[in-house]
């Protein structure tokens, strides 16, 4: 589902520094929520999901180019985000040595070690949209 959003800008009397203010989750530069890009990880590197069966079931956009028909370029891009460290910094660095599908496998299993005991669904991809949803911006930055 696509959502737009209004967001809101408050701006300091005193210093005059500007604020912008939204739903929790919400990820500057990013087209998708930090829940979405969490269930995503751990769908590939937990329940090794293919890359074209996530894109089905976490985009929204149903129309995929004939050569990306096979792969998500934004899963790539992800991963190495969380790899550089640009994308959910709570999660330890990986080795070197690590394939895409294990370092989104970390990143998977750090997000749903974060949701709360009530938010305990079986499935370890739930509990990291959970975790994920959980602390939003505060560790996705």
């Amino acid at each position: 589902m696509v959502r737009v959003l209004q967001l809101r800008r408050y701006r300091c009397k005193i210093c005059r520094a500007v604020i912008t203010v939204g739903p929790l989750g919400l990820m500057p530069g990013w087209l998708f929520s930090a829940p979405a890009i969490a269930w995503a990880l751990a769908l590939y590197g937990l329940a090794r999901v293919a890359a074209a069966e996530i894109r089905r079931r976490v985009s929204p956009w149903s129309v995929v180019g004939a050569t990306a028909t096979g792969s998500w370029a934004s899963l790539k891009r992800w991963i190495r985000a969380v790899e550089l460290r640009r994308l959910f910094v709570g999660v330890r660095r990986c080795p070197m040595s690590w394939t895409p599908r294990q370092i989104a496998a970390r990143a998977g299993a750090t997000l749903a070690a974060m949701a709360l005991p009530y938010d305990r669904d079986p499935a370890l991809d739930h509990q990291a949209w959970h975790g994920a949803a959980r602390l939003g911006r505060a560790i996705a930055m």
